[in-house]
C-alpha cells in the first residue's frame, strides 16, 4: 500500500462513498469498482494521458468533452457521469486516490478490512491462518492480508491495520509469530552465506 495523504485520502473518500451508494442501487460495486481500477492503471503507464486527467492547463469544459468522446458508450453510464463529476470539482489529478478509498468503502460495507504484513521472508500457511485469526479478533471484521516481502527487516513483522491499535492479546499473537520469523529470518540469512561460501570455495 504506497503513502497516502491524510487530508487527499478524506476527500477522496467522501467521493468514495457517494459512487459507491450509487452502485449499489444499481446492483454494480465490483463491476464499477473494477472499471476505476482499470482506469487508474491506464493512467499509471501513461505519462500523457495521466497529464490530460491532471493539468491545471487544461480547460475543465474541454476535458469534459474528452471524457465523452473517450468512455461514453465504451464504459459504464455511471463510471463516465462519475469522472465528469470528478472532472467539474478539479479532482481527477486525485483519481489513483479516489480509487484506493472506493476499495476501503466497499471492504467497509462488507465488514471486511484491509491489512498490510511486511515480513523479512515470506509467511507460511500456518503463520498466516494464526495472523488472520489474531487480526479478525481484534478488528471484528474479516481482514485480507496484503503480503509485502521485505529482506531488509532484520526479523519480525511490520503490521498495519489503519489507525487502530494492536490491543494486548494480539501483541502477544504476534510477537510469539515474530520470534518464529526472526528465527527463520536467521536460518534464511545463514543458508544464503553458506551458499556464497560454497561457491567461492
Amino acid at each position: 500500500m504506497p503513502n497516502i495523504d491524510d487530508k487527499q485520502l478524506a476527500i477522496a473518500s467522501v467521493y468514495a462513498r457517494s459512487i459507491l451508494e450509487l452502485a449499489q442501487d444499481q446492483g454494480v460495486t465490483d463491476s464499477l469498482l473494477a472499471e476505476f481500477e482499470e482506469v487508474a492503471g491506464a493512467l499509471a503507464t501513461n505519462p500523457e494521458l495521466a497529464d490530460f486527467f491532471s493539468s491545471p492547463l487544461v480547460d475543465s469544459t474541454e476535458r469534459g468533452a474528452s471524457l465523452e468522446k473517450i468512455f461514453r458508450g465504451k464504459a459504464s453510464d455511471l463510471l463516465v457521469d462519475s469522472l465528469q463529476v470528478i472532472n467539474r470539482k478539479g479532482r481527477l489529478e486525485m483519481l489513483a486516490t479516489i480509487v484506493i478509498a472506493l476499495r476501503q468503502e466497499r471492504q467497509a460495507l462488507r465488514g471486511e478490512i484491509e491489512v498490510e504484513v511486511a515480513t523479512a521472508v515470506p509467511l507460511s500457511d500456518a503463520l498466516r491462518a494464526r495472523l488472520q485469526t489474531a487480526v479478525d479478533q481484534f478488528s471484528g471484521k474479516k481482514s485480507q492480508l496484503v503480503e509485502v516481502v521485505d529482506p531488509e527487516l532484520l526479523g519480525g513483522m511490520v503490521l498495519r491495520l489503519g489507525d487502530q491499535k494492536i490491543d494486548s492479546s494480539v501483541a502477544r499473537e504476534l510477537e510469539k509469530m515474530n520470534e518464529i520469523l526472526a528465527a527463520r529470518t536467521s536460518r534464511e540469512i545463514l543458508r544464503a552465506r553458506r551458499t556464497r561460501v560454497d561457491s567461492r570455495a
